[in-house]
């Protein structure tokens, strides 16, 4: 935790913010190994970035205050990443990521080739997103949250999973997409970029069908190559923001 991020929800009436979560406390007392009067970087959710000043602490909670320093800006143009269904420890790894870096908004949604059963994993449920999302977030210091949608509705005990719109059913010529295959072209080949923001697609294990890369064509979304080597879903995403991060330092 190089940040410690703060919900306005754990506001409480005296305007000091209340921690009860287990994991933050004992990283607080064990790893910082903080104590009354000291200070933590902090940041305050969607809003600013400062300083925690602890007033109390204990191993059930920590109270303290919170003095904002700068408002920092969202990233621009804006990166919205729609993900096809990845087994679920790749899918919290993607989810860190994104919280460190700052993306617009995170979707996750069925490819032709994605494995349904990975539907029935906790990690699409909503607070396990959050969570994930917010220690990406404390790790990178960003502290907008990224917006996220699933285009599916996980199964549950006695039900089967329902599908929403598929990737390639929600591409279309009125958004800037680009989808991430080896055979594309280099992210500097496809110059200009001259839009607010752009969505990013990435295909299941298997990679896209060659129907999916018909529809690609037919909407005229461009492929973007990261690597000459064969990448992880989360290497993937990885290797993308880190060289569109460089691009527009430079552009």
């Amino acid at each position: 935790m190089n940040y410690l991020i703060l919900d306005p929800s754990q506001k409480t009436n005296s305007g000091e913010f209340k921690i009860i979560n287990q994991d933050k406390i004992i990283h607080i007392l064990k790893v910082l190994q903080k104590k009354e009067g000291n200070k933590i970087k902090a940041g305050l959710l969607n809003e600013s970035l400062g300083i925690f000043k602890i007033r109390n602490i204990s191993p059930q909670e920590v109270l303290g205050s919170y003095t904002p320093i700068i408002k920092p800006k969202r990233r621009s143009p804006g990166i919205n990443l729609i993900v096809s269904v990845q087994r679920p420890p790749t899918v919290e790894k993607i989810l860190e990521l994104a919280g460190v870096w700052g993306v617009q908004s995170l979707e996750f949604r069925l490819a032709t080739l994605s494995r349904t059963e990975y539907l029935t994993s906790p990690v699409w449920k909503e607070e396990n997103i959050k969570e994930k999302l917010i220690l990406g977030m404390e790790q990178g210091g960003n502290v907008f949250l990224p917006k996220l949608e699933l285009g599916f509705v996980p199964p549950g005990k006695k039900t089967s999973f329902e599908k929403k719109q598929s990737i390639s059913e929600i591409v279309s010529s009125s958004r800037k997409f680009f989808y991430l295959d080896k055979k594309g072209k280099f992210i500097q080949e496809i110059l200009p970029l001259d839009e607010k923001e752009y969505f990013i697609l990435l295909g299941p294990e298997p990679g896209w069908t060659k129907t999916e890369l018909e529809v690609f064509r037919k909407s005229n979304i461009p492929g973007i190559r990261l690597s000459s080597s064969v990448l992880r879903s989360e290497q993937a995403v990885s290797f993308f923001l880190s060289q569109w991060e460089k691009l527009f330092a430079s552009y």
